[in-house]
């Protein structure tokens, strides 16, 4: 148990050090001192490091707010990339299925225009000469190999609408002509000839002596001379003509097919 100094003893104690020799004194009071700025020393570099600290503290936890933002930042442009690329990929994967489904009917489309050119082609010989006249231009833009050709498909479509039109045309019309054609032999004289459509045609010459019939073959129009249907056939072209005024009814021999 601790005993409190009697008062009276301190104040001697007190007294004493008034008059303790002056050297000693001095050095109580240098020994204070330095004791004074070395703790004053030790608080201002506390203070020091625990102002740096702060400091430090502070800019760490700038920088780590500024890293969590930075990254929230790229894992939605990630995010932003990874859904654009999966659209992208399945517009792609749609665009692809379209070209294949584009080029099997573009295949099929092409093996249909080239199997109808092959029948216009193998049509075109039983087609009256002035019909074939008409259809020169048509009928020589259809490619002879389609696999090495520049003509677009397209346009080869078009080419056989076009011939299988004016085929139509020609076969719901009478077409008149006036041509040159070896009657009875080697002889060629001027005649007129009818053609009734596809199916049939009648020709007659000027002086109404030379007549006959033509029909289509697969090797072309075949042209028949027959002198007795001269008289009949020549009256049948002035009437079609316009060059008697007498319209009635012409017996000609007709085949039906």
């Amino acid at each position: 148990m601790n005993k409190s100094i009697p008062p009276i003893t301190a104040l001697v104690a007190l007294i004493a050090s008034f008059f303790a020799p002056p050297s000693l004194a001095e050095n109580r009071v240098d020994e204070y001192r330095a004791k004074l700025e070395k703790w004053v020393q030790a608080r201002q570099l506390a203070s020091k490091e625990r102002a740096d600290w702060l400091v430090e503290k502070e800019y760490l936890e700038a920088t780590r707010k500024l890293l969590s933002q930075e990254r929230k930042v790229l894992q939605a442009e990630i995010k932003e990339f990874e859904d654009t690329n999966t659209g992208d990929d399945e517009e792609r994967r749609d665009l692809l299925l379209q070209r294949g489904e584009y080029q099997r009917s573009a295949r099929a489309l092409e093996e249909q225009i080239r199997g109808l050119e092959e029948q216009v082609l193998v049509l075109v010989p039983s087609l009256p000469e002035p019909l074939q006249k008409r259809l020169e231009m048509l009928l020589v833009q259809i490619p002879e190999d389609p696999e090495h050709t520049q003509v677009a498909l397209g346009q080869r479509l078009m080419n056989v609408l076009g011939v299988l039109a004016q085929a139509e045309k020609f076969n719901s019309t009478a077409t008149f002509v006036g041509e040159t054609r070896a009657v009875g032999g080697d002889q060629k004289v001027q005649v007129r000839t009818l053609y009734w459509g596809l199916g049939e045609a009648i020709y007659v010459d000027a002086q109404g002596k030379a007549a006959g019939i033509a029909r289509p073959t697969e090797e072309g129009w075949q042209f028949l001379d027959d002198p007795q249907l001269a008289e009949n056939a020549q009256l049948l072209l002035d009437i079609y003509e316009g060059n008697v005024d007498t319209i009635a009814f012409v017996p000609m021999p007709v085949e039906i097919r």
